[in-house]
């Protein structure tokens, strides 16, 4: 299929509108001390269903669906469906990219308040949980893939997923990140993040295996979805692979791979980004989300410091934080539609209890692992961010048809608003309160160089993206 001038020029149009918004409003929303995630779709939002259906609804249709065309010629692919390819690489590398951030960050003086907190911090919320959805009626939020197993495993992700990417962010903003604090939030939520992102895995696995959307091996096996074996079978196929990735990676970068490896020789770029579409591709024949090898991809990735390599990082991260992820969040914001998606009950019940949980969860692994009360407080608002991966969540589980559209667009709700709430709090907190301050930002020392490595420039695209 060849596109046609008109067709070109659509999609140059819609491509030049979304990255003319995604950027200009991620600025105004750094400027206001917001992280760029939420001006990024802020500009999707203006775009799409949103405001400019509903004021020019032909010069949105004209924009992100133009007309087929006449039958008896070749019809005119959809926008959206491109634009859509975009935003997946642009989630794929966004998955990558926070892969590279997860780095071996626990010390031995840290591990007690790491352990206490990923766990009380992830087993509070899916208890609770649990124990809510044998009394919330949640039936009519399931989506097109008619799973409620998946439905409920999203929304238990979801009460205890953290972001990496905006937290890390709201630390270098707020000057944090050389910090105790810093060190241990990050540790916990790499912690969290891959357990969380393996439940993912899961639920998508259980809606592709329903909707007979995929050709994986456990569809090949015909396992049910809703069995022990298929829920085993994910779990040892997402820590396989982690291993498998990780080996072969420091296999790759030895002398004798180096050498043969005409394919690095020639771009390092060029290599590094086909090993991340070869993960992903490899976690989706093992039924997992694609979203899954691409982290696992960057989690490996990150122990290769040879120079080049570095460097090849440092490009991929600043074309993808400057074209592909700013893409991938406009385009959520143009797919939400905020009047007529917006349930109430749904959004306020998970913030509500979603904030509440996670932050008492983390409470309490804080306290029992002795830190201060305030430490512990700041530990707790911190990692309640739940930013990148509770939207990826989101985008995710919709896409797979776990969810309806009152449910995505709540859920994107709870991570934006999660996000502003502790970014705004540890703000104020060091404007007004000298002491915890002082608690909170002492202990810097050496103990976080892994977040300053070489490896990670910039905490590996969290700046522009950051996500």
């Amino acid at each position: 299929m060849s596109l046609a001038s008109l067709d070109i020029f659509h999609v140059l149009a819609a491509i030049a509108a979304l990255l003319v918004f995604a950027h200009a409003f991620g600025f105004l929303a750094q400027k206001l001390g917001l992280p760029a995630i939420i001006g990024e779709i802020a500009g999707g939002l203006v775009l799409g269903a949103t405001v400019l259906k509903r004021v020019w609804p032909d010069g949105s249709a004209w924009l992100f669906q133009p007309a087929p065309a006449d039958a008896l010629t070749q019809p005119t692919p959809a926008m959206l469906p491109i634009l859509g390819i975009c935003s997946q690489l642009g989630l794929l590398l966004l998955m990558f990219l926070g892969g590279l951030q997860m780095k071996r960050l626990v010390t031995k003086r840290d591990a007690k308040a790491v352990g206490w907190i990923s766990s009380l911090g992830v087993l509070i919320p899916v208890g609770i949980g649990l124990v809510l959805l044998q009394f919330i009626d949640v039936d009519r939020y399931v989506g097109v893939a008619h799973s409620r197993t998946a439905l409920d495993i999203v929304l238990l992700t979801a009460l205890a997923v953290t972001s990496i990417p905006v937290i890390t962010r709201i630390f270098m903003d707020l000057g944090l990140m050389k910090t105790r604090l810093a060190r241990i939030v990050l540790s916990v939520a790499v912690i969290e993040d891959v357990l969380l992102y393996i439940a993912v895995s899961i639920a998508v696995g259980m809606a592709d295996a329903s909707s007979k959307a995929d050709a994986s091996i456990p569809a090949f096996l015909d396992m049910d979805p809703n069995s022990t074996a298929f829920i085993l079978w994910h779990i040892a196929a997402s820590l396989t692979l982690l291993a498998v990735a990780s080996w072969g990676f420091r296999s790759l970068g030895n002398s004798t791979s180096a050498r043969l490896n005409l394919i690095a020789r020639r771009s390092p770029v060029g290599w590094q980004l086909a090993l991340v579409f070869v993960t992903t591709i490899v976690a989706m024949l093992l039924g997992l989300a694609p979203l899954y090898g691409a982290l696992v991809a960057g989690i490996a990735a990150s122990n290769d410091v040879r120079p080049d390599f570095v460097a090849a990082r440092l490009q991929i991260e600043k074309f993808a934080t400057g074209f592909f992820i700013p893409l991938y969040f406009a385009l959520i914001g143009v797919s939400l539609d905020l009047v007529a998606n917006f349930d109430w009950k749904f959004t306020v019940g998970m913030l509500m209890v979603g904030t509440a949980v996670k932050y008492f969860g983390s409470l309490l692994g804080a306290r029992i692992a002795g830190e201060p009360a305030a430490m512990a407080n700041a530990l707790a608002i911190s990692v309640n961010a739940r930013g990148g991966p509770g939207i990826v969540l989101a985008t995710t589980a919709f896409a797979a048809g776990i969810i309806d559209s009152r449910a995505y667009t709540g859920l994107i709700i709870l991570a934006l608003a999660t996000s502003v709430i502790a970014g705004t709090w540890l703000a104020r907190i060091l404007r007004t309160n000298p002491a915890t301050t002082k608690l909170i930002t002492g202990d810097g020392e050496s103990d976080v160089a892994a977040t300053s490595s070489p490896n990670l420039p910039a905490e590996a695209g969290v700046p522009a993206g950051a996500r």
